[in-house]
């Protein structure tokens, strides 16, 4: 009971440190911005971080469209990855559309961004401004 007790006392002085100190270290609490991010500053640092993707105005731009893989089921919808995404609540992946009816057949999926169309094998990564498939490695 009372190592318990000292230690709850360690804690509690390790935890109400100085203003402007935690855990040693130092910062100042006006420099200081908020935790979390608003929706915009979310969409700008996702497509920072999965480099095929510019944003504007809050509106995603895919450049590479990757077909990750697809599961086809045979009583029920199919499921895509398309840019490490699933199609499990819409057909739709940041304004990438996969067309359902299209899933598996020949080992393919057909997508379509902005009106132009490609079939992908799972794997395959589509550039859009040079219009090439080609495998990502």
């Amino acid at each position: 009971m009372f190592a318990k007790v000292i230690k709850l006392i360690m804690v509690l002085s390790v935890c109400s440190s100085a203003a402007g100190q935690v855990y040693g270290v130092t910062y100042e609490a006006d420099r200081l911005d908020k935790l979390f991010t608003d929706k915009a500053q979310r969409m700008q640092i996702d497509a920072a971080r999965s480099g095929g993707v510019s944003v504007s105005n809050g509106i995603k731009k895919v450049s590479k469209v990757k077909v990750n893989g697809y599961v086809t089921r045979s009583g029920g919808k199919s499921v895509v990855w398309v840019n490490d995404n699933s199609t499990l609540e819409s057909t739709g992946v940041d304004g990438v559309r996969v067309h359902q009816s299209t899933v598996g057949k020949n080992k393919k999926v057909t997508i379509s961004v902005d009106g132009k169309q490609k079939r992908l094998r799972p794997g395959e990564v589509w550039n859009r401004e040079t219009d090439k498939v080609g495998e990502d490695f």
